[in-house]
């Protein structure tokens, strides 16, 4: 358990200032950020860090989704299909978890799956900012046109194909008057939900590494809204890994952790429209590299 010093619970503390800002300016849960922190500085087993992390996401979740709320930016209609697959994934990351941890393993295999995860997500946001393209655009009113076009046609050509049927022309201005015009494709990304629910619970993760990239590059939602979508969409999906991990959740971690959240998170959706964060993201997914490298150093012994 913690020893409540003044050190450790001021650490704990701006360690949620930090998780919560970044977590709701990125539209991830935060576990990046707080599973290494509970495993490296504070020495708890990888089960028990991957569950408490998805104890303090549930606070930086609803602190988050509250605020996006206030700013008009989440597209309820695209939360309402991705929740029909993240919830079953949530659920049954919780269960593997459950499963992983009844197993006498004798290496931490949450650590390492955690900072396999990691690596591999991380390198894949650099690339994606590295190399994004301005055909992204010509796409997304390609796209546009083909909804309109699709909604003009007659009753006699009753028959379309998943693919149209499962195209959404959304228009709406958010609290600042910032107009958003765009059409989600929903299908084939709202499937692959199911696996950043998976790993969100599993790793304690709260599954935003795996929702925005889906929302963005598969179905076409602007980043704003996708962050804010993502946000509700973990507060609601990790309510049953939580459920499922009761018994591993340090919960006076989570309190003081949580603290820290709960301010920052309801303050950054207010200013980050303002905020161009190209640079600072990418800087974030190079110190997450640099800190999976550090955790399977540790687990392979090498520090």
């Amino acid at each position: 358990m913690l020893e409540f010093s003044v050190l450790k619970v001021g650490g704990l503390f701006i360690s949620g200032l930090l998780i919560g800002a970044i977590s709701s300016a990125v539209g991830i849960g935060g576990g990046i950020i707080t599973v290494p922190i509970l495993m490296l500085v504070y020495g708890l087993k990888g089960d028990l860090a991957t569950a408490t992390s998805l104890g303090v996401i549930i606070f930086t979740a609803f602190s988050g989704t509250l605020a996006y709320i206030r700013e008009r930016r989440i597209d309820f209609q695209v939360a309402r299909y991705f929740m029909i697959f993240a919830v079953p994934g949530s659920l049954a990351g919780g269960l593997l978890s459950l499963w992983l941890e009844q197993q006498q393993i004798e290496t931490d295999i949450f650590q390492v799956l955690f900072a396999l995860t990691m690596t591999t997500i991380a390198s894949f946001k650099i690339l994606s900012l590295c190399f994004k393209k301005e055909k992204y655009k010509e796409e997304i009113n390609k796209v546009k046109n083909l909804a309109h076009s699709t909604d003009e046609l007659s009753d006699k050509e009753e028959v379309k194909s998943l693919k149209q049927r499962l195209m959404v022309f959304r228009e709406f201005k958010d609290r600042h008057n910032i107009e958003f015009s765009y059409t989600a494709r929903l299908f084939p990304g709202i499937i692959i939900a199911f696996m950043g629910g998976l790993i969100g619970a599993l790793l304690g993760l709260g599954g935003g590494v795996v929702y925005v990239p889906i929302l963005t590059m598969a179905i076409g939602v602007p980043t704003a809204i996708a962050s804010a979508t993502s946000t509700f969409t973990i507060f609601i999906a990790n309510f049953f890994a939580v459920f499922l991990r009761l018994g591993s959740i340090q919960w006076d971690y989570v309190l003081w952790l949580a603290a820290g959240t709960l301010i920052s998170a309801s303050i950054v959706p207010r200013i980050i429209y303002k905020v161009k964060s190209e640079t600072i993201i990418m800087a974030f997914w190079v110190l997450t590299i640099l800190a999976a490298f550090k955790l399977l150093a540790q687990v392979l012994g090498v520090f």
